[in-house]
């Protein structure tokens, strides 16, 4: 067998995947068949990009649970996400520092294991739903709530934008999903209705197929088979 080591370096959409991240590892085992995976999740609620590489090198805390650096384990595939979740805070002024913030998350990668990065760009917010069941947003206006879901979708979109510029593998979850609502299905079955924020266990399953597909045409995973 083929042992292959994965990190997934994100904000809260990574952290609801949990520990073992049921759907990415069974997608990954469905395509390898004579390989097993170990998967660390680096996703953290609330993650900006720069605290994102600081994790890279520095240990860190999650749950309650002291974590070790994501370059400690030096794993074989990173899956970075994009971080339009917790960057759009800083408007249309914080794009030029958000780009230098994903090149540094890439180098500093490249800088410190072996691996090979695979950037994501994950779902788009629902924008008539956005933040709707969430807390700390109750009695917050429908139409504010809907800018924040625009400048999301900004903050994504410069994403892809700064991944097609500097020649990035993508998985672009996004645009699949966008392809299955031009088609007829609701975007509500790929985010969760709760807060429109975070994926649905079907949006997480397209996370995973895209993720692997990416990865494999990529040739991320070098599958020695046994004859």
């Amino acid at each position: 067998m083929n042992d292959f080591r994965l990190a997934l370096l994100g904000d809260g959409v990574f952290h609801r995947w949990g520990l073992d991240c049921p759907h990415l590892q069974a997608e990954f085992s469905r395509l390898y068949t004579q390989s097993t995976f170990e998967i660390d999740n680096h996703g953290l609620l609330g993650s900006r990009a720069g605290n994102a590489l600081w994790r890279i090198t520095s240990d860190y805390e999650k749950d309650g649970v002291k974590m070790r650096h994501l370059s400690y384990y030096n794993p074989d595939l990173v899956v970075i996400d994009s971080f339009a979740y917790t960057q759009f805070w800083d408007g249309p002024e914080g794009l030029s520092e958000y780009r230098d913030l994903l090149r540094r998350i890439w180098e500093e990668i490249n800088r410190t294991t072996t691996a090979k990065c695979l950037f994501t760009l994950g779902a788009k917010p629902i924008r008539d739903k956005f933040l709707d069941g969430a807390r700390n947003f109750q009695n917050t206006s429908k139409a504010q709530r809907a800018r924040f879901a625009d400048a999301v979708t900004m903050y994504l979109n410069e994403a892809g934008q700064i991944a097609e510029d500097e020649g990035w593998p993508v998985a672009d979850v996004a645009g699949e999903i966008d392809k299955q609502i031009a088609a007829g299905n609701s975007p509500r079955r790929y985010v969760d209705g709760h807060e429109s924020m975070f994926p649905s266990s079907l949006g997480f399953e397209m996370a995973a197929k895209m993720i692997v597909r990416a990865a494999d045409n990529g040739r991320m995973i070098e599958e020695s088979v046994k004859k």
